[in-house]
């Protein structure tokens, strides 16, 4: 049964989005969009392609001071292997959840360490949600004059506002301490999963340089995705001013995370062309540029998918005599019954 729902969610989420792409379609001028793809400048679309690499680079190492954080030890290049594995996988699976389950799953064969690589993602993936938004409303705020949109600032200030409000829960001490109280202390796998968590959120309350250094690089890699778009758009010669991609592709990335399709097809399309054409940019245009962003990215995936051809999962595994003794060690630690930290 639980099988059955996992492919009908997966086709759900395929008919999402190619019904959204051809929707479009049918609503836009196929020929004026050929024409904005002839007239695409190789050089740009080459720079925006290093542009995507570099972002995939920084959101690599963002997750690796996050595991190093928690004290887990793991050899830099798997995790980047593992870390690629999962964006390659992540073009293909429903958007916001799925390179993020391939990633905590092989960390968690990697190291046998479960909860550490799920609470590692999680963090991971809520920071990067929360400069989306934390860039988005600064540019909202800082050019309301050039583009006042009360609406699209209201919802992103209240996006930052219920993220910063899960991000502090998850850190916060009184909230660890009630977790411990009314699950941390029987001796079932919940009890212990929960102490873990605890454990592993509270390593990363003690190290607030970390989460600060971890929140810079992710405000860089909203900047670099934000140059990505405007450098697609001048290879294109659409005019939009730069001012209105710092507004608008922040908030655009944060639906395309959306678990409703796949890879972001479909609700990003839909959204480039609602907002851009709002300021005078060319529909036909905005969909082509859309269509570019999301073919770059998964361009921009394609390491993951040349380290499986060439390796499969193989690399991101220890051996078996180290993940027999790590798991020794974290029964003997459950056994034991230490208190985690607070």
């Amino acid at each position: 049964m639980r099988s059955f729902s996992k492919r009908l969610s997966f086709f759900l989420r395929v008919a999402v989005s190619v019904g959204l792409v051809l929707f479009m379609i049918s609503k836009l001028d196929a020929a004026n969009m050929l024409r904005f793809v002839r007239r695409a400048d190789v050089g740009l679309v080459a720079l925006t392609l290093l542009a995507v690499l570099a972002d995939r680079a920084l959101m690599g190492v963002r997750w690796m001071k996050l595991v190093e954080a928690l004290g887990v030890h793991a050899a830099r290049s798997k995790l980047f292997k593992i870390f690629f594995l999962s964006t390659f996988f992540g073009s293909f699976l429903p958007s916001g959840v799925g390179g993020e389950a391939v990633r905590a799953i092989s960390f968690s064969r990697l190291t046998s360490k479960g909860i550490e690589s799920f609470a590692s993602v999680a963090l991971d993936r809520l920071i990067g949600l929360l400069s989306m938004l934390l860039t988005g409303l600064l540019s909202l705020v800082v050019f309301y004059r050039v583009y006042p949109h009360p609406a699209l600032l209201g919802v992103v200030l209240a996006s930052s506002l219920v993220l910063v409000t899960v991000l502090g829960s998850g850190l916060a001490r009184p909230v660890h301490a009630k977790l411990l109280e009314w699950f941390g202390s029987g001796k079932g796998r919940l009890s212990e999963w929960i102490r873990k968590g605890v454990e592993a959120m509270a390593r990363y309350r003690e190290k607030p340089g970390v989460l600060g250094l971890v929140l810079l690089i992710s405000l860089g890699v909203q900047l670099l995705r934000v140059l990505q778009a405007y450098l697609l758009s001048e290879s294109m010669d659409l005019g939009t001013p730069a001012v209105y991609f710092l507004c608008f592709v922040p908030p655009i990335l944060v639906v395309t995370m959306l678990p409703i399709s796949v890879g972001g097809w479909g609700t990003a399309n839909l959204a480039y062309v609602a907002l851009f054409s709002q300021v005078g940019m060319d529909r036909d245009g905005a969909f082509v540029l859309s269509v570019l962003i999301l073919g770059l990215g998964v361009v921009g995936n394609l390491p993951g998918g040349l380290i499986y051809a060439w390796e499969g999962f193989a690399s991101t595994r220890e051996s078996s005599t180290r993940a027999q003794r790590e798991r020794s060690e974290s029964r003997s630690e459950s056994r034991g019954g230490g208190a985690p930290r607070q």
